[in-house]
C-alpha cells in the first residue's frame, strides 16, 4: 500500500484516500473507486452551506472507522513510531501479547483515538456519532431495522453536525438506487435498499442539521418509493 505522508501532511482528504484506496463501491457502470462517495458528501455539506471544517473533515472520514478501521490504527502507529506506514494497509487483523486478535469495539475505538489526535476530538465525536455500531448479542431484528434505530437514536439525540454528515451520506447513497439498462448490480439488493432508505428518508427529512434549511427539505422532497 502508498505509504503514510509526514503527519504534519496528512489533510481528512488524505487520510480518507489513504484509508479507502483499493476500496470499491458498486455503480450503475460497475464498481467505482470507493474515494468517490465522501468526496461527494463534502461536495452536498458545501452545498448545503456547510462551512465548518471539522464537520467537512467528518464528511471526508465518515466511513473509515466502519470500513476501515484496523487500517486507522496501523497509520498511528505508524505516526507514533515514525515509520512510513507501508505496512498498515495489508487488512489484517490487529492482535495484541501474543497474537490473539483484538476485540472489533476496541479496534474501532482505537481508530476513533487515531483521528481524535490528528484532526481534534469533535471531528472523532461526529465520525463516532454517524458509525453504524456493532451488532450485539441482544440486538434484535434485521441488519436494516438495526439502521433505522440507530438513525433515530442519532437524529433525536445526536450533533446536528452529526446529522448534517448522515444526511449528506444519505443523499449520496440514493442518488442511482434505479436500475438503468444493463446495470451490472444485483435487482434485489437494490430493492431492498430502497425499502431501507425510503424508511430513512422521513426520519432525515424532520431532522435538526446545520444544512440551510431551505436546501435541506428540497434535497430530501423525492419519495423513495416511487423511483425517478
Amino acid at each position: 500500500m502508498e505509504p503514510l505522508p509526514a503527519r504534519d501532511a496528512i489533510t481528512p482528504e488524505v487520510l480518507a484516500r489513504w484509508a479507502h484506496r483499493g476500496q470499491r463501491r458498486d455503480t450503475p457502470a460497475g464498481p467505482g473507486a470507493y474515494i468517490d462517495h465522501p468526496r461527494r458528501v463534502v461536495e452536498l455539506l458545501l452545498a448545503g452551506r456547510v462551512a465548518d471544517p471539522e464537520v467537512l473533515a467528518a464528511g471526508w472520514l465518515h466511513d473509515t472507522v466502519e470500513d476501515q478501521p484496523e487500517r486507522l490504527v496501523r497509520a498511528g502507529a505508524a505516526l507514533d513510531h515514525g515509520s512510513d506506514g507501508g505496512a498498515a494497509g495489508s487488512g489484517d487483523g490487529i492482535g495484541v501479547g501474543d497474537g490473539e486478535p483484538v476485540d472489533d469495539a476496541v479496534v474501532r475505538d482505537r481508530a476513533l483515538a487515531v483521528l481524535a489526535d490528528l484532526f481534534g476530538p469533535t471531528v472523532g465525536r461526529i465520525v463516532a456519532e454517524v458509525t453504524n455500531p456493532l451488532p450485539s448479542a441482544s440486538a434484535q431484528g434485521s441488519p436494516d431495522v438495526l439502521y433505522l434505530e440507530h438513525l433515530r437514536q442519532m437524529c433525536a439525540h445526536g450533533s446536528p453536525a452529526a446529522v448534517s454528515v448522515k444526511i449528506c451520506d444519505h443523499l449520496d447513497n440514493t442518488r442511482d438506487l434505479d436500475p438503468v439498462p444493463a446495470d451490472p448490480r444485483d435487482p434485489a439488493r437494490l430493492a431492498r435498499l430502497r425499502r431501507k432508505y425510503a424508511a430513512a428518508r422521513p426520519i432525515l427529512r424532520s431532522a435538526s442539521s446545520l444544512l440551510a434549511p431551505r436546501w435541506q427539505a428540497s434535497a430530501l422532497s423525492r419519495d423513495l418509493t416511487q423511483g425517478r
